[in-house]
């Protein structure tokens, strides 16, 4: 009696791209590289801090995920594919260092974080019924709610940097890239941004802040990259990061910020996001 044979083998699971895949990448201007061979991964769910020093070249790697810097070598692919092909433009959103939302004509809050959604439209560009929640509860998750009509350029600057993110996040993206977002904003806006971000990484938002400042995101950081004169020097997680020591930073005042509890923020109260105590700058 013959043996029957035996069933086939089922193919291993699939594993999903990462995000965010660099491989040899350079990123300059013109023929000036800024940022040399970096190799770099990011999967879905991570929170990655990119910290160094300014004009190490951390703010110019984030540009280079979205063209505004040039590649002079190596690959760039988002959600696995390479950049120059990727069209899905909702699914990444960024949030830049610099803004200049004040202009000569009146912009209204509420009409700066709709265009965070206009990818997400139709060719004709009618704001649907989801389109208008989803732009407010952006901005409910930055407290800005209550200044949707209000001329953009009558805000401080802290707040305009909240307008910014609100138009990031009306977008609904996958992932999110965000340079210096606390640059401007006090510390207790701080405390309740870091709080809408968790809450937002917990649904599912992969999460890239560039910064010199740990203090801000020490709780809610997976992962460091170091940054320097233009060239990864540490790659690991947060537990890596502070065992590694100061050796491999460029400020060791960094290393003990990320590790000292009376530095990392505090849950907010019930106030609201962007509203414990302090100012709501």
């Amino acid at each position: 009696m013959s043996t029957p044979p035996a069933p086939p083998t089922p193919d291993p699971p699939a594993t999903a791209p990462p995000v965010i895949a660099l491989r040899g990448a350079s990123f300059g201007y013109g023929d000036h590289a800024v940022v040399h061979d970096v190799d770099l991964t990011i999967t879905a769910g991570e929170v990655v801090l990119v910290l160094g020093p300014n004009g190490s070249g951390k703010s110019t790697i984030a540009k280079g995920l979205f063209g505004l810097t040039d590649l002079l070598a190596g690959e760039v692919d988002v959600f696995g594919m390479p950049r120059a092909d990727f069209r899905d433009f909702p699914r990444l959103g960024y949030v830049p260092q610099r803004h200049t939302l004040a202009s000569s004509v009146t912009v209204t809050v509420s009409e700066v974080v709709s265009s965070g959604r206009l990818s997400r439209q139709s060719w004709l560009g009618i704001a649907t019924r989801a389109d208008r929640q989803q732009v407010r509860r952006a901005l409910e998750l930055v407290g800005l709610a209550d200044r949707a009509g209000i001329d953009v350029g009558a805000l401080s600057g802290g707040q305009q940097r909240r307008v910014l993110i609100a138009r990031a996040l009306a977008g609904e993206p996958d992932v999110l890239v965000m340079d210096e977002p606390t640059a401007g904003v006090d510390i207790a806006s701080q405390h309740g941004l870091v709080e809408v971000l968790a809450r937002l990484v917990a649904e599912g938002l992969t999460l890239v802040v560039v910064t010199h400042e740990l203090a801000a995101f020490a709780d809610l950081v997976t992962r460091v990259v170091v940054v320097d004169a233009g060239r990864i020097a540490f790659d690991g997680s947060r537990d890596e990061f502070v065992a590694a020591g100061s050796d491999v930073l460029h400020d060791h005042d960094w290393h003990h910020h990320l590790d000292r509890p009376d530095r990392r923020p505090a849950v907010i109260s019930a106030e609201g996001p962007l509203s414990q105590g302090g100012s709501r700058e």
